[in-house]
């Protein structure tokens, strides 16, 4: 008996040695990527998170505001961007195993007004094209939005802003009339923000609730990710720190879509992000694994689920997306043969950030596990 009480006690001591120096491991990683990353032409900030194994780390860097000494901290609410479009694709997974959507629908079938114009030879855009950014859509609407990026000058922020704070939901969908699809869709990739409004305003008449409402009820409230929606109340609103475009020294704007935002439009927190990185790791939920199956492949290295790109190499089969305004950056990453997630932002955006932010992750990914 003695004998087993001992074994016992060994074991248990070298499982709790183990995910010390796993714990400081991984803040060691963070602390000297993060240093590192801060160190980089017109970066001021940034904020790292990392999840592993149903424990959470949160570090921050710099500063928010050239010069003010206010580091970003956990309350720090920053536009994702595009990483939206993953919440987007879960929202899109739940109504097709609830059978109010099949991947192979025609996308005309759920507007309200007639779109002959939405087809390639009477080859219609599907729900799967719009997920897989194979619809042969532009990356914008209105079409003055494309070619803003073109040129990377310093008015580009506010040019932005001036195209967003006229745009509406009726002039999307009227402008939508005028779209021409120049490909079978399904055949080619080209990256659509309009998809992703287009399965906004779908998800909205399908379910009669708000994007807000929906994502609350579907995940948000599950997981306590309580600093994350498209539309912030009052006081989230004071927390919405502004960021910076290239080298500009007056900050960008804040996003002002005034769509359905599921492209681009959610908000949200490290840690909010880190929780949402544990339910995408949660292997019970149903949702998320169908949100992860790919649903195009080149053949080559594309490979396409419900919005995430899909990668396969040493690591494993993960999954990504970068997000970015003209302000903030950002990349989330998710290793489930790891049981790992890292979500890494910055309130600095230019043509050389996203490639820091991935540099970065593989590192510390890299510190990690290996």
């Amino acid at each position: 008996m003695k004998f087993v009480i001992t074994i016992l006690i060994f074991s248990l001591t070298i499982h709790f040695l183990s995910a010390q120096n796993e714990e400081q491991l991984i803040q060691k990683a963070i602390e000297k990527h993060g240093e590192k990353f801060i160190k980089n032409k017109n970066i001021s900030s940034v904020s790292i998170g990392v999840y592993k194994n149903d424990k959470t780390y949160t570090t921050h860097f710099g500063e928010l505001e050239k010069g003010a000494r206010n580091s970003p901290n956990n309350k720090t609410i920053y536009e994702i961007a595009s990483v939206t479009k993953t919440m987007t694709g879960y929202l899109v997974a739940k109504a097709i195993l609830e059978e109010k959507l099949k991947l192979e629908d025609d996308i005309r079938d759920y507007l309200k007004d007639d779109y002959p114009n939405l087809a390639f030879e009477n080859n219609p855009i599907t729900i799967q094209h719009l997920l897989t950014h194979t619809g042969s859509l532009p990356p914008f609407l209105p079409l003055e939005m494309n070619g803003v990026f073109d040129k990377f000058d310093e008015i580009v922020p506010f040019k932005v802003d001036s195209i967003e704070s006229k745009y509406s939901k009726d002039q999307f969908l009227a402008d939508l009339h005028e779209v021409v699809i120049a490909n079978k869709p399904g055949t080619q990739y080209s990256y659509s923000n309009v998809g992703a409004e287009i399965l906004g305003y779908i998800l909205e008449n399908i379910y009669q609730k708000s994007i807000d409402k929906l994502m609350q009820e579907s995940f948000l409230e599950a997981y306590n990710m309580t600093n994350t929606a498209i539309h912030l109340n009052s006081e989230q609103k004071e927390r919405l720190t502004k960021g910076y475009w290239m080298s500009n020294e007056i900050p960008s704007p804040n996003q002002k879509n005034k769509l359905w935002a599921t492209g681009s439009g959610v908000k949200s927190t490290l840690p909010d992000l880190l929780d949402y990185i544990k339910m995408q790791l949660d292997e019970s939920d149903a949702i998320a694994k169908e949100s992860h199956r790919i649903l195009y492949d080149n053949g080559n290295t594309l490979k396409l689920a419900y919005f995430w790109r899909v990668w396969q190499d040493k690591y494993g089969t993960s999954f990504n997306h970068h997000g970015g305004t003209s302000g903030m950056q950002n990349w989330l990453y998710i290793f489930p043969k790891y049981n790992l997630g890292i979500s890494i932002i910055t309130n600095q955006s230019g043509p050389k950030t996203p490639k820091l932010l991935s540099k970065t992750v593989k590192k510390i990914l890299k510190d990690v596990v290996e």
